[in-house]
């Protein structure tokens, strides 16, 4: 056993996210009979004294199989439309199950404004923790897909899932689908896909590798999985991805059993607010930024200056979050290699993100100017500085 493996016996808050195929049976309905067996092993877990979160998808898979919504039906209005009808469906099994043994469950609805906002997002923590701590009570998330539309749409429950996990400081993050774990390759194309068992590095070339394979039971796919993992080692957080159907898959992992790809987190935290700007604030508009920038922001933990931004992009107002990127012909540096872009040579690269000090009018107005020169531009210098580097972080 690894000590990673064995250090699971002695996680305390646990995040656990359940896939649509997890909860569901092939037809679509809830499995209740699967998550009868789930619960049982939350509640053997919250028995110890352990504090469990779940995230769980499944709400609009089941409103389509009840209203009879077909496959191959994608439009946001049939979603919503599904996912109002699903959560009730689902929730109500929840409380039935958790119900039986005697333990309280909540359920909590999200969209990205209550991860967007930091106020919100303090907010949501405080929710939680008052939760798990005075009421010892298992929360149940979700998105709520019945309102969220393109803005407002946090896109799949992994990274909701890792998002939680790291605001809550959770010692472990379980993320149970219909997948085994990380491969080396589509193990549904290559019967010689190998199984690694722990990763302690996300490199570029396992974003190129990771294939999109969700369908229509759900969003996410082994990339999203990266993603959250990525998201989780930087916030301290170990994450094991596993195959939910697993007889005893929870108790097991828990017990340090070699089940899955388990996720080894770096010594290295980031700051609350800075996961904040990396992970859970949605961008507003890009900055493309010259190499020269890029070298000093990956490499030299420098401030972005006005005089490194090559475009502007979007509308954004002081104090917005934007994506920091290089483009083609503006190579990126060597440190920015395993950024988020996960995109093939000659394709963007996001390399940063953070809170800008000035609107997009201004910094268009602004762009390539050294900070003395900005005076002569705007009539005023407020900073020095597009993005501080407090504000800034690098992916």
């Amino acid at each position: 056993m690894s000590a990673t493996r064995f250090r699971l016996k002695e996680a305390s808050r646990i995040v656990i996210k359940l896939g649509s195929l997890v909860v569901t049976t092939p037809e679509g309905a809830v499995d209740e009979g699967q998550l009868v067996h789930l619960a049982e092993q939350v509640v053997g877990l919250t028995r110890t004294g352990r504090q469990v979160v779940l995230v769980t998808s499944g709400a609009i898979r089941s409103g389509r199989s009840h209203l009879g919504i077909s496959d191959g039906r994608t439009d946001l209005p049939a979603r919503q439309a599904a996912a109002a009808v699903g959560q009730i469906e689902l929730m109500w099994r929840y409380r039935e199950v958790f119900g039986r043994l005697d333990q309280p469950i909540a359920q909590v609805l999200l969209t990205q404004l209550e991860l967007s906002d930091f106020r919100r997002y303090l907010h949501l923590r405080n929710t939680l923790t008052t939760l798990l701590n005075e009421y010892r009570v298992v929360p149940v998330l979700n998105e709520n897909d019945s309102v969220s539309a393109e803005g407002v749409q946090i896109g799949e429950n992994d990274r909701l899932a890792a998002v939680v996990a790291s605001k809550l400081e959770a010692d472990l993050l379980l993320s149970l689908s219909d997948v085994a774990g990380y491969f080396d390759g589509d193990p549904n194309r290559d019967p010689n896909a190998r199984l690694i068992p722990e990763v302690r590095e996300i490199t570029t070339e396992m974003r190129k590798a990771a294939a999109d394979s969700a369908g229509l039971a759900g969003r996410g796919g082994m990339r999203t999985k990266l993603e959250a993992a990525e998201l989780a080692m930087n916030a301290g957080v170990v994450m094991v991805v596993a195959q939910g159907r697993e007889p005893n898959v929870i108790a097991r992992i828990m017990a340090g059993e070699e089940i899955g790809t388990v996720f080894v987190p770096k010594s290295a935290k980031l700051r609350a607010r800075k996961r904040w700007i990396a992970y859970a604030a949605m961008p507003r508009g890009k900055l493309v930024v010259d190499g020269g920038a890029a070298e000093a922001l990956a490499k030299e933990g420098r401030s972005l200056l006005p005089v490194g931004i090559a475009e502007v992009e979007g509308d954004f107002e002081a104090g917005d979050m934007v994506s920091v990127v290089t483009r083609p012909g503006l190579p990126a540096p060597s440190a920015a290699e395993g950024s988020l872009a996960n995109g093939k040579d000659g394709e963007e690269r996001e390399i940063a993100r953070g809170l800008v000090n000035y609107a997009s009018g201004d910094l268009r107005k602004i762009r390539g100017c050294r900070s003395k020169d900005i005076p002569k531009q705007l009539g005023h210098r407020d900073f020095d500085e597009a993005i501080h580097r407090d504000n800034l972080v690098v992916l």
